[in-house]
């Protein structure tokens, strides 16, 4: 860390963007960098943000005193986490399961008492058995629903005359699935005795097995026919208790609202910019905590991008929630007329709002390894994460490809006219440009946290592992600075469209 920090920063007179990126429980390597920038002092004019990055912003420049944040009371708060204080409680749908048993039992119930009264009883052989095979074959259905089909796909394949290897291990599962399944049907159908009027109507045994053999024939002939119109009320069915996200809102808005000055927040010069997306439409939306004229005065702003791009945020808190609103495990926050959700849909690391509000030195962080391992996809939860890391990850190249052909033109038109790309700024057609240092900060192998891994424990050494990139990423900055150019008047390099340079001061 430098001596002096407060001295060496004054002397740099460029604007500086932090720009915070997506990345779940991983984010808390941003909070370990946001630590070692506050340790050195480090001025933050901008900071743009998603996902979970806009709330490290948020605190960040919360809990700051003007153009420096406080980063320990982000630290601590994610040091403190668990699972339950963001809303990450899969008990719910144990709930949801006890409700779908209850209702069923109720109705099942309900439905015996009254064909008792019409006259009509049902007795078996042996009750506690049979409730235990029930236990069972729920369960079977419960873990392992996905295997049934399996084996008569298996059982029809051939013939439709192709060949073809099966799955060893799922097809053992789904013949197991099926046999303790069917078993339980037949049990059933053979130990059910049914009585009307005390007059026996009813009454199966091994032997009399041709009932068996047609009520199996019936229910599979019915099950063919019906399993479209089944499969269509099932969806209605299981659809109506689940929310729009996994996990609701309330309690991570509770426990941000302990965690993020407000007020602090909404009076920081830091211009704290937060990506969400709008669901309907597809469209980004940058919302801040100044207002957008205010932003368009900023010095070397485009003013018009802002205007079309940027959007007042009422409510910081709302802003904070939507940005970070993972998909399918958190429901998307209404506000500003419209549904909006992760911005890490749109922008993964919000590169471009920070230069157009002007930035001069950048500092992107980033959570994903240089040296990337996917953990292993076992549920559609696991599919759905991946799928939202490959997306925010071509949305992260794509910004950074940008960002390096511009520098890489004016490295070579600033060697061409014997000046810093600094010092140069060029002009093609209506758009001008600008160079940009860049310092990437990332880990340099993955990190321990996944997405939704939001436990203080696990998280603490993506924590420590941030800090100490962070302190290596000021350093570089230190070294660049003493050799960037004292500011000054820029060259302006006009191209044409036959690429010929017209330079005016």
């Amino acid at each position: 860390m430098p001596q002096n920090p407060g001295t060496l920063w004054r002397n740099f007179t460029g604007r500086i963007a932090v720009v915070l990126s997506g990345g779940g429980a991983r984010g808390a390597y941003e909070a370990g960098v946001l630590l070692a920038l506050q340790d050195a002092r480090l001025p933050t004019h901008i900071l743009t943000s998603t996902s979970i990055g806009a709330i490290n912003a948020a605190s960040y420049a919360g809990h700051g005193r003007g153009y420096l944040g406080n980063a320990e009371p982000l630290v601590e708060g994610w040091l403190q986490l668990t699972p339950a204080t963001v809303g990450i409680d899969w008990s719910r749908y144990i709930i949801v399961l006890a409700g779908l048993i209850a209702a069923t039992a109720g109705f099942g119930n309900a439905a015996g008492v009254l064909l008792h009264g019409l006259g009509i009883f049902f007795h078996q052989d042996n009750p506690l058995l049979t409730w235990l095979l029930l236990g069972v074959a729920g369960s079977i259905v419960l873990f392992s629903y996905t295997e049934f089909s399996y084996l008569f796909y298996v059982l029809l394949h051939p013939m439709r005359g192709q060949r073809w290897a099966p799955n060893k291990k799922k097809l053992t599962w789904s013949l197991i699935a099926n046999t303790v399944v069917l078993g339980f049907i037949c049990w059933l159908l053979v130990s059910t005795h049914v009585e009307f009027r005390a007059a026996s109507v009813f009454w199966l045994t091994p032997r009399n097995d041709l009932w068996l053999g047609v009520a199996l024939l019936v229910g599979a002939l019915s099950w063919s026919i019906l399993r479209n119109r089944v499969s269509r009320l099932s969806q209605k069915i299981l659809r109506s208790p689940l929310d729009s996200g996994l996990f609701q809102n309330y309690e991570r808005s509770r426990f941000l609202r302990d965690r993020i000055h407000l007020r602090r927040l909404r009076r920081s010069p830091m211009r704290v910019v937060m990506t969400a997306a709008e669901l309907y439409t597809g469209r980004e939306k940058f919302f801040a905590n100044k207002k957008v004229e205010e932003l368009q005065n900023d010095p070397g702003a485009d003013a018009e991008f802002v205007r079309t791009h940027f959007e007042y945020a009422h409510d910081m808190m709302k802003a904070v929630i939507a940005s970070s609103a993972f998909p399918m495990a958190y429901e998307p926050v209404k506000m500003h007329g419209g549904l909006w959700s992760d911005g890490g849909l749109v922008a993964k690391q919000p590169i471009i709002p920070a230069i157009r509000l002007g930035a001069d030195v950048l500092f992107l962080i980033a959570v994903e390894a240089e040296k990337e391992v996917v953990p292993k996809i076992r549920t559609f939860l696991d599919v759905g994460m991946r799928a939202f890391d490959i997306l925010m990850s071509r949305n992260v190249k794509s910004d950074l490809r940008v960002l390096e052909s511009v520098n890489q033109i004016c490295e070579t038109y600033a060697a061409r006219v014997g000046t810093r790309p600094e010092q140069l700024v060029l002009e093609i057609g209506e758009h001008s440009y600008r160079y940009l240092k860049a310092f990437k900060i990332r880990p340099a192998m993955p990190l321990a946290a996944t997405l939704l891994d939001f436990d203080g424990r696990i998280v603490r050494p993506a924590v420590e592992q941030g800090y100490r990139d962070g302190v290596a990423a000021v350093r570089a900055f230190i070294d660049y600075i003493a050799e960037a150019p004292a500011s000054g008047p820029k060259h302006c390099l006009r191209l044409n469209a036959e690429q010929d340079v017209v330079a005016s001061t």
